[in-house]
């Protein structure tokens, strides 16, 4: 059964529904109904409402649960792909009311060092690529924003008219669904104001509704081939310089953190500006835009990359 079959059950919307409720990511939903799939596939189900109708009869979910985790495991799948599917399974159950109180112990291994870069690092990437990778690096980089956000900011969320642009995060968009606000440097506006007037030049008539990241004919680039792209850079870069790790997306995230911190701005008005749950406490809320650019204003330079 293929994963867009299975929203033809009202089981499975159940738990789409659910899911809806706790998150906006269409990653985390496809990765549950993937995990879902594979759960069809190996029990050989035909009708997924028939089979929980089944389960409510015999209340043997917890088996149920427990036998799939052996199958995964003798399947030599990684453990955050096997834990992914089991609580895909376990969300499937609880949404359709049959409560799995079985813990599935699964140790979970870093494949991968947590590197940030340096700014050496970025220098280069950014002399070798072309300039929407200088807009979505500089941008990442200058942020704080999840390639997430980046990917739905429409050129209305964006204040270009100022000299430090003030970038406005949707709750739609945001993982923690909250709306915030956060800055880019002006290397990244000057990047970014040459690649729109790029775009334009190449006949794309902008508005405030057009993508601050696009394909080459005007439609929004997807977060897969943002996030594609990006690895691929430093992917690359990591193999022609010799380095032993590879560098990740994520890590422009993480080194904005780091390099606004190291510069002596508060971690709470870090926070803020990252949209980690930390700035929603009530004595964070008080900073205004023109307070919270002015703390980013001091650190600017530490998420600058040539300048």
């Amino acid at each position: 059964m293929k994963i867009k079959e299975l929203e033809n059950f009202e089981s499975v919307n159940r738990m789409i529904g659910e899911l809806g409720l706790l998150t906006r990511s269409e990653n985390t939903k496809k990765t549950y109904l993937k995990g879902l799939a594979k759960f069809v596939e190996y029990k050989q189900i035909q009708n997924l409402d028939q089979f929980v109708e089944e389960v409510k009869q015999k209340q043997n979910q917890n088996e149920i649960v427990k036998e799939f985790a052996v199958y995964l495991a003798s399947k030599n799948l990684a453990p955050k792909t096997v834990a992914a599917w089991i609580s895909s399974l376990k969300k499937f159950f609880a949404a359709n009311g049959l409560k799995v109180d079985v813990d599935i112990p699964i140790k979970i291994f870093n494949i991968h060092e947590d590197v940030l870069p340096n700014n050496e690092d970025l220098k280069r990437i950014l002399s070798e690529v072309d300039l929407r990778m200088k807009v979505i690096i500089t941008m990442l980089a200058s942020s704080g924003m999840r390639i997430g956000e980046l990917h739905n900011l429409k050129l209305g969320d964006i204040d270009l008219s100022k000299e430090i642009p003030t970038v406005k995060i949707k709750g739609v968009g945001a993982k923690e669904r909250k709306s915030r606000i956060t800055f880019i440097s002006k290397e990244a506006k000057k990047f970014l104001e040459e690649y729109l007037n790029q775009r334009k030049s190449l006949g794309e008539e902008l508005n405030e509704n057009s993508p601050v990241i696009a394909r080459e004919d005007g439609k929004p680039m997807s977060y897969q081939n943002i996030q594609y792209l990006l690895e691929g850079v430093f992917r690359r870069y990591s193999k022609k310089v010799g380095k032993r790790y590879t560098l990740h997306a994520h890590c422009l995230r993480k080194w904005f953190k780091t390099q606004l911190i190291s510069a002596g701005v508060p971690a709470p008005i870090v926070d803020r500006l990252t949209g980690h749950s930390r700035y929603l406490a009530q004595e964070y809320e008080l900073y205004t835009e023109d307070q919270l650019r002015e703390w980013y204003k001091k650190g600017m330079s530490a998420v600058t990359i040539l300048e």
